[in-house]
């Protein structure tokens, strides 16, 4: 079975098609990542047209892919077990849209983020690589939104949350146990957003005002079902 790490470009958020995937091949063993087979790229046609808000962050536009093959000939081997990226679960939306029917187990690097480092200003990829490898940001960053270069970046940062998060007292050995923790991290401790960004869900829920936001919060429709879950506990826990 096979750990891909995987990022994709697409034409929007709104029925996201694809018009780059790169992905690298990577083990965990005993906590560190060792990186099997270099990230490789692809373009696809999308099949759609690509909005421009997507264009200005990938730099693909439309006659860049039009002789491409078309995004539903993607493929995923059925021998990746776990595949890993920052919002990964976006990049799955994104295969399911091209016809992907094989699901891995999905490990999110954000997530990861948001449990070890719940105070940080942001939890974007390029904000972690500057957190974590300084240098090679200044140097390479440039390039981000390039999905060959993300793939880069988020091997790099996956190595660093998980040498953090084995610090903090997490035990990540290998693949299983990264999946479990990444599983855990989805629950969230703080808040990522809004008036109370950065706040310990738990501690708002202590507050007859924080209550009052989180009731409100779990009415919203597009509130993430993690977080739901982490503020419908706090509320039990009173």
């Amino acid at each position: 079975m096979t750990t891909y790490v995987l990022d994709t470009e697409t034409t929007g958020l709104i029925e996201p098609h694809i018009t780059e995937a790169a992905y690298s091949i990577v083990e965990i063993n005993d906590g560190k990542v060792t990186v099997l087979q270099e990230p490789r790229a692809k373009r696809f046609n999308p099949l759609k047209e690509i909005s421009l808000g997507s264009m200005a962050i990938s730099h693909i536009c439309d006659e860049d892919v039009a002789d491409e093959p078309p995004h539903t000939d993607f493929r995923l081997p059925n021998s990746v077990e776990y595949l890993i990226g920052h919002n990964i679960d976006f990049d799955m939306a994104v295969l399911k849209n091209a016809g992907v029917t094989h699901i891995p187990s999905l490990i999110c690097t954000n997530a990861m983020a948001n449990f070890l480092l719940p105070t940080l200003e942001s939890h974007k990829l390029v904000s972690l690589l500057y957190y974590f490898h300084r240098d090679i940001a200044r140097a390479q960053a440039k390039n981000a939104h390039a999905a060959i270069a993300d793939i880069y970046f988020t091997e790099l940062v996956l190595g660093s949350l998980t040498d953090l998060a084995n610090n903090q007292g997490q035990v990540i050995t290998d693949a299983d146990s990264l999946y479990e923790f990444s599983q855990m991290a989805r629950i969230p401790t703080h808040l990522s957003f809004g008036k109370h960004k950065g706040e310990a869900i738990a501690d708002l829920a202590a507050s007859s005002e924080g209550t009052g936001y989180i009731r409100w919060l779990l009415k919203q429709d597009s509130v993430d079902p993690y977080l739901a879950q982490a503020c419908q506990q706090a509320l039990e826990s009173l």
